[in-house]
């Protein structure tokens, strides 16, 4: 059989093409979380120091060594509450504790509290565990889509529907925002977003639809299967 006809050449060009999507994904991802550590924790911390630094010098007095330590106390809260919630971000205990359910009410949850959209979740089906790998994918499918509702959207409603089916996983996130021309997601803010989301979702098996157009708002549909393999 001949393996180096044009045909076999491009379908070794699009595992390429794939593969090199998932690396420049994760790598987006990892500069992501630094930036995040950077922009503020590291900041502070460095704050912290140098205010406990000054804590040391001789000429403290006692009334400005409490404001000192309070301050320091302060702020050593904040970079850990800050620290917390990457750490979620990045690995929700929920979602190995009590699965992809819970952890979607949560996240559903948080948005809501934040005060500017609210977020209506729905299940339907058996509320089983399926496979670790697919949970993961459709919790972080769900958490980047319902983050380019936050920052660019501008909705005031969100729908997060998820079934469960006993051979799929099926996901909805439809909102009542901006939206934007259908045939041209490249052109939008979060275009690369959306790619790391198609990307993620076949590289477990399954598949990403979106459609938007305005004003009606943007419907991402993710279907994964339960158990792949």
């Amino acid at each position: 059989m001949n393996t180096s006809g044009p045909a076999h050449r491009g379908q070794e060009a699009g595992r390429d093409d794939y593969a090199l999507g998932l690396f420049r994904t994760e790598e987006r991802e990892r500069k992501a979380v630094a930036e995040r550590i950077h922009e503020d924790p590291l900041q502070t911390l460095s704050h912290i120091r140098r205010l406990l630094s000054h804590a040391t010098e001789s000429s403290v007095d006692p009334d400005e060594l409490a404001d000192i330590v309070r301050e320091a106390s302060r702020l050593t809260a904040a970079v850990s509450d800050h620290l917390q919630r990457i750490a979620r971000d990045l690995r929700p205990a929920v979602l190995d504790d009590f699965g992809l359910v819970a952890a979607l009410r949560v996240l559903a949850s948080e948005l809501s509290l934040r005060g500017m959209t609210n977020v209506r979740f729905a299940v339907q089906g058996e509320e089983d565990r399926a496979d670790p790998d697919i949970e993961v994918g459709c919790y972080r499918i769900a958490q980047d889509a319902l983050r380019n509702v936050e920052q660019h959207s501008q909705a005031a409603n969100v729908d997060l529907r998820l079934t469960l089916g006993p051979h799929s996983v099926r996901l909805v996130v439809a909102d009542d925002g901006l939206g934007f021309p259908e045939n041209n997601a490249e052109a939008i803010p979060f275009g690369r977003g959306l790619l790391a989301m198609r990307q993620r979702a076949l590289a477990l098996g399954g598949s990403l639809r979106i459609r938007s157009a305005r004003p009606a708002g943007t419907v991402v549909r993710l279907c994964l299967p339960r158990f792949p393999g």
